[in-house]
Parts: structure tokens; C-alpha cells; sequence
């Protein structure tokens, strides 16, 4: 009997432990996890033998497959560059946000002000000038960490 149990015991914890998605990012990596949630553009897992939670950038991520049922779901669309104006495609994230996002370069800027320029107009320049130079190196993502009269600069990332 006690082997019985042992089995049956065994059938329902092997699945608990069991790699239920597979983390598929945009650069072509495939990662086997336990997916726990998605919540604030990060998306947290643990991995095979260990309980420990990690967390990674859903703009990271392409898409998350379910193994036991063969679903797929999209977590993010790759952005790629065409045409000059794809400069509007260019996110501006947090740095916590860039977990799993490969750091590329500091990217710096002058900020033209001409006079009689309201703070908020100063600020949307600053960030659309630092979108168009992310966007001609090639660069999907930004952090910015500076934006004011004197200085404008971001953090470049990329998948």
C-alpha cells in the first residue's frame, strides 16, 4: 500500500516541477521555465531545478510557448528600422525595464532651446532628438537619464 501511494505521490508532484513554457527571445535564445507573470514590462519565471524567481524584459521576449497545451502566445513585436521616420518606434523604458535588453552605448545630444520654449515642448525635443540618433545606430530601446536645458543624455539598448 505504501508503494501505491508512493507512485500516485510521485505522478502529481513530477508535474509540478515539470518545465511548463519556453521562453522564446527576440535575438533567437530559447530559455525552458516555469512561467509565473507578467506585470509592469517584466515577465517573471523561475527555472528548472530551482525555485528562485527571476525576471526579464518582456520587450526581451518574442514569444512564451506552453508545452503541455502547444499554445503560443506574442509577448512583443521586434521593431525594426525602414524609413527615417520608424524614429517614433524607438521606446523610451526605465532602467528596470531593461533586464534581458543588451546594453549598447551612451548617446548624448545638445539641446537646441530657442526662446520662449515652454519646459514640457524642451522635454519632448530632448526625447524625440535622442529617439532619432538611437534609431539611425540601430538602437530599439532607450533609457534617458538626463533631459534638461543643459543635458540630454540616454542609454541605448538593443535585443
Amino acid at each position: 500500500m505504501k508503494n501505491v501511494i508512493t507512485v500516485i505521490a510521485v505522478f502529481f508532484t513530477a508535474q509540478l516541477f515539470a518545465q511548463t513554457h519556453e521562453i522564446v527571445k527576440h535575438n533567437g535564445e530559447k530559455i525552458e521555465v516555469n512561467f509565473i507573470k507578467i506585470e509592469n514590462n517584466l515577465l517573471y519565471y523561475s527555472l528548472a531545478k530551482n525555485s528562485e524567481e527571476h525576471k526579464i524584459s518582456r520587450y526581451a521576449v518574442a514569444q512564451l510557448n506552453e508545452k503541455a497545451k502547444s499554445n503560443s502566445t506574442i509577448v512583443s513585436e521586434k521593431i525594426n528600422f525602414t524609413v527615417k521616420s520608424d524614429y517614433k518606434k524607438v521606446i523610451v523604458i526605465k532602467e528596470s525595464e531593461a533586464v534581458g535588453l543588451k546594453k549598447s552605448e551612451d548617446l548624448r545630444g545638445y539641446p537646441g532651446v530657442a526662446k520662449g520654449e515652454t519646459r514640457w515642448s524642451l522635454t519632448q525635443m530632448g526625447e524625440n532628438q535622442l529617439k532619432k540618433s538611437a534609431a539611425q545606430k540601430g538602437y530599439q530601446f532607450i533609457v534617458i537619464t538626463a533631459n534638461t536645458r543643459d543635458k540630454l543624455k540616454a542609454v541605448a539598448y538593443t535585443y
